[in-house]
């Protein structure tokens, strides 16, 4: 799948939750050059919100002149009438949201693709935990659930999320989540690197204003896994850090958890602080920039 930014984050959660039982790489290209292998043998993704990403439209003229077989998603802009002209498939999603909150519909809609070409598990799970995921968005609107309790310990820190690689679409998501919708700043890191190349640096920050997220799925924390021996490492540098491991029944459902999650905290944090979490006008002067407007 080919998109940048708040499109492309459904790709990345996708390939994190189908990885562990798909037997054909899908993969996430967050850059106008294409990788070589990209072919007429190629199913390609092409994700842009508003319609209008350069490097997104580079990447279409790119990806079609390799034969590729090809579906579009988008919101409509010049990619919708470039794509309906070279009769590529088009799948429309609602206006009127910034691109990261579109991530649900471009979600269902790969899930759909997927489904059509003979690979239904990923939308049959999904499908499976979606009463259950309800349910927790319901409680974390709740007061004093969770997602209240997180928005208040992060007042004021600078967060970095430490998760392993099955949970890195988590982390990404959680770092834009804290600088779009919070508007601070937020880091990551994998947890394999923090055991073995990053606990003496992080052992001199006591007392500064990181603040260390362990998130990970319940079924992780098993005694003598590398979630417990990290964590019990962490401890040892005496420094304040959170583990978040989040319940649920299958992997996708841990992930989408994970994912809510940290949407309602970093907007209860901007909230609390007065901010508007949809907005993010840095970023809107940065595009008309680019494209000439200001």
């Amino acid at each position: 799948m080919g998109a940048m930014g708040g499109s492309a984050i459904a790709s990345n959660i996708v390939a994190n939750c189908c990885a562990h039982y798909l037997d054909m790489p899908l993969t996430t290209n967050r850059s106008p050059i294409i990788p070589k292998w990209v072919g007429k043998e190629t199913l390609s993704i092409i994700a842009t919100y508003s319609g209008n990403t350069d490097e997104t439209l580079e990447m279409y003229r790119k990806v079609k002149a390799t034969g590729a077989v090809m579906v579009v998603i988008t919101s409509g802009g010049k990619i919708k009438g470039i794509a309906e002209k070279d009769g590529i498939p088009v799948l429309t999603v609602p206006t009127g949201f910034q691109p990261r909150y579109s991530a649900g519909f471009m979600i269902g809609y790969i899930a759909a693709i997927m489904s059509s070409i003979g690979l239904p598990e990923f939308k049959n799970r999904l499908k499976g935990c979606l009463a259950s995921l309800e349910n927790y968005r319901n409680y974390l609107e709740s007061p004093g659930s969770l997602a209240y309790l997180l928005a208040d310990k992060y007042k004021g820190s600078v967060p970095v999320i430490c998760t392993e690689s099955k949970y890195k679409c988590v982390s990404l998501r959680w770092k834009a989540a804290f600088n779009e919708n919070a508007k601070t700043i937020c880091f990551d890191t994998a947890l394999s690197e923090f055991r073995y190349c990053e606990q003496n640096p992080w052992a001199e920050y006591k007392g500064k204003n990181l603040r260390l997220i362990v998130l990970t799925g319940e079924n992780d924390l098993a005694a003598g896994g590398p979630v417990n021996n990290a964590v019990k490492n962490i401890e040892s540098l005496e420094f304040p850090f959170d583990l978040v491991a989040v319940a649920g029944s299958s992997h996708e459902e841990r992930v989408f958890r994970a994912l809510i999650l940290g949407d309602y905290v970093t907007v209860y944090m901007a909230e609390a602080a007065g901010i508007d979490p949809e907005t993010t006008p840095v970023i809107t002067e940065l595009k008309e920039r680019i494209r000439g407007e200001k």
